[in-house]
């Protein structure tokens, strides 16, 4: 029998012995935690708020997919919002790098952002993954870097316009351009104008309208007049052409930037007026392995979710991003971004690719990934050409 004096010495013993002892984590149970640092354009005009809504919805249902896994790495997301404004992004950027000690970063919606903050996280070599920011030389300006940092999961604005223009000028005589004041409403412009020059054909009618502007119905009757059959749309309050049409009794049909297929615009247009628009896509509800995303969404976000490609390719990037971070097993951006540029074997929901990156092509999506869509019914489907 051990005598009450003996106790307190026996129990000291017991505890330096436990102390001792190495605890094994129980099965599932993460035993690192990495900070992936999301900056997205969650407040500011309706067209920002619903691109930035739309890909974190993605982002979040990745992770909790991930979680699901039991993951031996334990994934914080540290979510900000630059309210379209460059300069809060990079002093985002910074905040994540120096004050959350963020090892990757997922973001953001304006490309005048990306563009704005990306070399801070590449002097800091810490990875970013761009999204859904489509300026098409958000990588490439990095990729000759030794190493770069700079990925992206999004559309490429190049690739979404060189499919609409080879469709464009074999379909119609006619063709016109309704576009923004913005960086990027002159960037897509230039690009527009570029691109159909390449192809032996030029705009009919070019009309610029402010980003503030409630009414378009002078730039449509300037189209109407000048005969115009296609109106390329590439101003971001996607829905303002329609209203004006038919007071001017005009129906041309309209083409345009990708989010022209979102479920936000469908519901202010309304169904009889969006029927035909075409835009870029990376995702086609045909698919069952879309489809069967796009329900699990409705089911978890119910009336908030709204933009099946954003939220895929958000989702996408999420998976990506998070099977980098399990595969490196801690916080270490630069093996982090080794990760992400050798992963392969991704089971995507959008048109992503199963080895979406490599040392030369740091782009999720390439032209051939990207289609066009068009609404027909009330839903995207994939143009028939």
């Amino acid at each position: 029998m051990t005598s009450r004096a003996n106790i307190p010495t026996a129990l000291a013993a017991l505890l330096a012995i436990l102390a001792a002892t190495p605890v094994s984590p129980a099965a599932g149970q993460a035993t690192a935690q990495v900070k992936v640092g999301v900056i997205q354009g969650l407040s500011g005009p309706p067209a920002i708020v619903d691109f930035g809504e739309s890909y974190l919805q993605g982002i979040r249902l990745a992770l909790k997919d991930h979680e699901a896994t039991s993951p031996k790495t334990r994934i914080e997301l540290v979510v900000y919002d630059d309210e379209a404004n460059p300069q809060r992004g990079v002093s985002l950027a910074q905040r994540l790098v120096q004050n959350d000690n963020a090892s990757v970063v997922i973001g953001t919606v304006s490309s005048g952002n990306v563009l704005a903050f990306a070399p801070v996280l590449q002097r800091a070599g810490v990875p970013l993954v761009a999204g859904p920011s489509i300026a098409t030389n958000i990588t490439t300006q990095f990729i000759n870097e030794k190493p770069s940092f700079i990925f992206r999961c999004s559309m490429v604005e190049k690739f979404q316009i060189d499919g609409m223009l080879d469709w464009g000028v074999k379909t119609f005589k006619r063709i016109g351009l309704l576009h923004s004041t913005t960086g990027y409403g002159n960037f897509a412009a230039k690009e527009i104008q570029e691109g159909l020059k390449a192809r032996g054909a030029e705009l009919v009618a070019v009309e610029g309208a402010a980003p503030g502007i409630n009414d378009l119905t002078p730039q449509m009757i300037k189209m109407r007049d000048a005969g115009v059959e296609l109106v390329l749309n590439f101003h971001e309050s996607f829905e303002l052409l329609y209203r004006s049409l038919p007071r001017i009794n005009y129906r041309p049909t309209v083409a345009g930037n990708w989010g022209l297929s979102s479920l936000k615009v469908l519901e202010i247009v309304g169904k009889e007026a969006i029927e035909g628009t075409v835009m870029g896509q990376a995702l086609d509800l045909a698919d069952p392995k879309a489809k069967a995303f796009d329900e699990r969404m409705r089911k978890e976000y119910g009336a908030a979710y709204r933009w099946p490609v954003l939220a895929a390719l958000g989702y996408d990037a999420g998976r990506i991003t998070f099977a980098a971070v399990e595969r490196t097993g801690k916080a270490d951006p630069k093996a982090i971004r080794d990760s992400l540029e050798a992963i392969d074997g991704v089971q995507a929901v959008s048109a992503v690719p199963a080895k979406p990156f490599s040392p030369t092509d740091h782009e999720c999506l390439d032209k051939e990934h990207v289609f066009l869509g068009v609404w027909r019914n009330g839903e995207v489907v994939r143009l028939a050409r």
